[in-house]
C-alpha cells in the first residue's frame, strides 16, 4: 500500500476545471479544486489498536529540546486516571543534540533505556487558509514559507501546499524549486461582501446584534448612519430592521465560510493520514468565524479525524502583531466616543477569528504562534524536527466503545522550567462508522464498482493532450445539468457543493490513480438562473503510461447525496 500511495503522487494530474459561464461569476459565488485521490479498499479492515502512542517533547526555557528523561521520568493520564507506559523510545533527529546521563544502575526487573530510534520520514501539509487572509496577510504567510523550504527542510521530509481556495496545490514533495515556484502562486481569495451591502459589519459585531445586545445595537445604528447617508432620517423602527438583517447576513456567510474552511481541512487531513510517516499540519490563517453551535460540532469532529489519523495541528497567525481597526476597507466611522468602542470591537473581533487556529492546535498537541511579526522564526520553530523526542504507549483500560474523546496528559520528573508538548487526547473505538467515514466509504463504493448509477444528470468527454514538459495527459470533461441541482437557501444565495472523481484501471480491474475535483457554488439568484439554462462544465487531467484503461467517472451531489458513475474503455497513446 506505500509503494501504491507513492505512485498515485507521480500519476495524478489535476487541471484548473473551467466553468461554462465562468464571465458569469463573481469571485465569491464560484469555487473550484482538486487533489490526488486514493480509494479505501472495499475489503479494507477497520482494525482497532489496543496501543494509544504519545509523541512528547520536551523543552527548557529557552525552547531546546532535552533528551535526559527515561521511562521512569514520565507518568501518563487517560482521563485523569494514571496508565501505565508499556513502550518507550528515543527518537533524535540531531547527532550531536542529545545530552545524556550518566550511565546508571538499573534496578532489578528494570528495562533498560533502548538506543534512539532513527527517525521517521515527515510528511508536513503546509494549509493557506486564503480565504481568510488579506493581500499582506498571504505575503507574510509565504514569506514565511519560503524561508522555511530555502533553509530548514531534513532529510526525509516531505512537503505538500495546500489552500482553502483550492486554486494552488502541490503533492508531497522535497523538490525546493518546485515548492518555491508553488509558493509563488498564492494569492488572496478573501470573500468580502458584495459591494451594495450596506452597512456592513463584522462577524462578531453581527453576532452581538443577533443576540439582541443593546450596546451592539446602539453602535451598528451609528455604524449604519456613518455608512449609509441614504438611511439618514428613516424612523428607529425601520433602522433598527436594517441593522438586524444586516447583521443576520454577515452572520450566515461568515458562518458558512468559516465550516466550508473546516470541511477543507477535513479532507487534507483525510489525505495527509494517508502518509507513510509523521505527520503535520501546518495551518497558516488570519482566522475563521467557528462560534455557531454546526461550526463547533465540526470543529470537535476535525480533531477528532486528526488525532485518529495522528496528525499534528500547528496554527500560524497571519495577522501578526498589527493595530486592529474596525473596517480596514476604509468605510467611514461615528467619530468621538464611538471611534474608541469601535477599537474595542475590532479587538474582541481578532481573539473571537483565533479561535479555530488556537482550538485545533491545543486539541491535536500542537502549537499556536500569533501575536507576533516574525512569522518565519515562527514556522520553522514549528515545523522543524526537535533534536530529541520520546514516543511514549499505553494500553487504555476499559475503554468503553462509543468513539468518546479521551484526554491524555503527561508529567514528567522534576519539570520545573520545562514544557511539555503532546497530543491532548484519542477518540475510543466506536461499533459503528461515523457519518463522515460512511459518505467517504459510499463514495468509494461508487468509484471501485462497474454499475452505472445516474443520480446527477452528467455527460463525459475524453480527449489527449499534454503537458508543458510534454507528458502525454487523458483530459476529461464532465458537463453537468444544472437545473436539476437541489441548491440549498443560506441566507440569500443558493448553495451546492458537487464532488468529481476521476479513476483509471488497467485491464485487469486494478485502480492506477485517481483525481478528485471539488466545486462550490455559492450563486446569486440571477447566476443561478443562466447555469440552469446553460450547465456547468468541470475538467480534470490524468497521466498514466500509454496504454489501455478504463476510466470511471463518479459525480456526487453532496446536499442529497445523489451520484452518478459511468464507465468507459479509453487508450492513452
Amino acid at each position: 500500500m506505500r509503494n501504491r500511495w507513492i505512485r498515485v503522487l507521480v500519476l495524478a494530474v489535476a487541471l484548473v476545471a473551467v466553468p461554462l459561464l465562468a464571465q458569469s461569476f463573481s469571485e465569491d459565488e464560484f469555487r473550484w479544486g482538486s487533489r490526488p485521490y486514493v480509494p479505501q479498499p472495499p475489503n479494507a479492515i477497520r482494525v482497532e489498536s489496543n496501543l494509544v502512542q504519545v509523541g512528547v517533547v520536551v523543552r527548557d526555557s529557552n525552547g531546546k529540546a532535552v533528551g535526559t528523561f527515561q521511562r521512569s521520568d514520565f507518568q501518563l493520564f487517560d482521563n485523569g486516571r494514571p496508565v501505565a507506559i508499556t513502550s518507550f523510545s528515543v527518537e533524535n533527529s540531531g547527532p550531536s543534540s542529545v545530552q545524556t546521563k550518566a550511565p546508571q544502575i538499573l534496578n532489578a526487573g528494570q528495562p533498560p533505556t533502548p538506543p534512539p530510534a532513527p527517525p521517521k520520514p515527515r510528511y508536513i501539509a503546509l494549509f493557506f487558509d486564503d480565504f481568510s487572509m488579506s493581500m499582506p496577510d498571504t505575503v507574510f504567510a509565504r514569506k514565511a514559507a519560503e524561508s522555511f523550504v530555502k533553509t530548514s527542510l531534513k532529510p526525509g521530509d516531505k512537503i505538500g501546499i495546500f489552500t482553502t481556495s483550492t486554486t494552488v496545490s502541490l503533492n508531497f514533495t522535497d523538490n525546493v524549486p518546485k515548492l518555491l515556484e508553488t509558493l509563488g502562486q498564492l494569492l488572496s481569495h478573501a470573500r468580502k461582501p458584495a459591494a451594495i451591502m450596506c452597512p456592513r459589519y463584522d462577524a462578531y459585531l453581527s453576532w452581538l446584534i443577533d443576540q439582541n445586545d443593546r450596546d451592539a445595537l446602539s453602535f451598528g445604528m451609528a455604524v449604519a448612519l456613518a455608512q449609509c447617508p441614504e438611511l439618514r432620517g428613516l424612523p428607529r423602527e425601520m433602522l433598527v430592521n436594517i441593522v438586524q438583517t444586516a447583521a443576520r447576513e454577515t452572520l450566515s456567510l461568515s458562518d458558512y465560510s468559516g465550516q466550508d474552511t473546516l470541511g477543507i481541512l477535513r479532507d487534507v487531513i483525510r489525505y495527509l493520514g494517508k502518509a507513510p510517516g509523521k505527520r503535520m499540519l501546518v495551518l497558516a490563517s488570519s482566522g475563521s468565524w467557528t462560534r455557531s453551535n454546526e461550526a463547533q460540532i465540526k470543529m470537535d469532529k476535525l480533531v477528532g479525524a486528526a488525532l485518529d489519523a495522528n496528525v499534528v495541528i500547528n496554527s500560524l497567525d497571519a495577522k501578526g502583531l498589527v493595530a486592529q481597526w474596525f473596517d480596514p476597507e476604509g468605510v467611514p466611522l461615528p467619530a468621538g466616543p464611538l471611534a474608541m468602542k469601535a477599537l474595542s470591537y475590532a479587538d474582541a473581533t481578532a481573539f473571537a477569528m483565533n479561535d479555530m487556529m488556537a482550538l485545533l492546535a491545543a486539541g491535536t498537541g500542537g502549537r499556536f504562534y500569533h501575536n507576533r511579526n516574525d512569522l518565519d522564526v515562527g514556522l520553522r520553530d514549528m515545523v522543524m524536527a526537535p533534536s530529541v523526542s520520546y514516543m511514549l504507549a499505553f494500553a487504555p483500560v476499559d475503554v468503553k466503545r462509543n468513539g468518546a474523546k479521551h484526554s491524555i496528559k503527561v508529567k514528567v520528573a522534576n519539570s520545573h522550567g520545562l514544557s511539555i508538548e503532546a497530543r491532548r487526547g484519542y477518540l475510543a473505538p466506536s461499533p459503528v462508522l461515523t457519518d463522515t467515514e460512511k459518505k467517504e466509504r459510499r463514495l468509494d463504493a461508487a468509484v471501485l464498482a462497474t454499475v452505472e448509477q445516474s443520480g446527477v444528470p452528467a455527460q463525459v468527454t475524453t480527449e489527449a493532450g499534454s503537458l508543458a514538459t510534454g507528458e502525454v495527459v487523458l483530459k476529461v470533461r464532465i458537463h453537468v445539468n444544472a437545473s436539476e441541482l437541489p441548491f440549498h437557501t443560506v441566507g440569500a444565495r443558493k448553495v451546492e457543493r458537487l464532488i468529481f472523481v476521476t479513476a483509471l484501471f488497467d485491464e485487469e480491474n486494478h485502480f492506477l490513480t485517481g483525481v478528485q475535483g471539488v466545486m462550490d457554488l455559492t450563486l446569486k439568484i440571477e447566476t443561478l438562473a443562466k447555469i440552469s439554462s446553460q450547465g456547468l462544465d468541470a475538467r480534470l487531467s490524468l497521466q498514466a503510461p500509454p496504454g489501455k484503461y478504463r476510466l470511471r467517472q463518479v459525480v456526487e451531489e453532496v446536499g442529497d447525496g445523489r451520484i452518478t458513475a459511468m464507465s468507459r474503455p479509453v487508450e492513452i497513446h
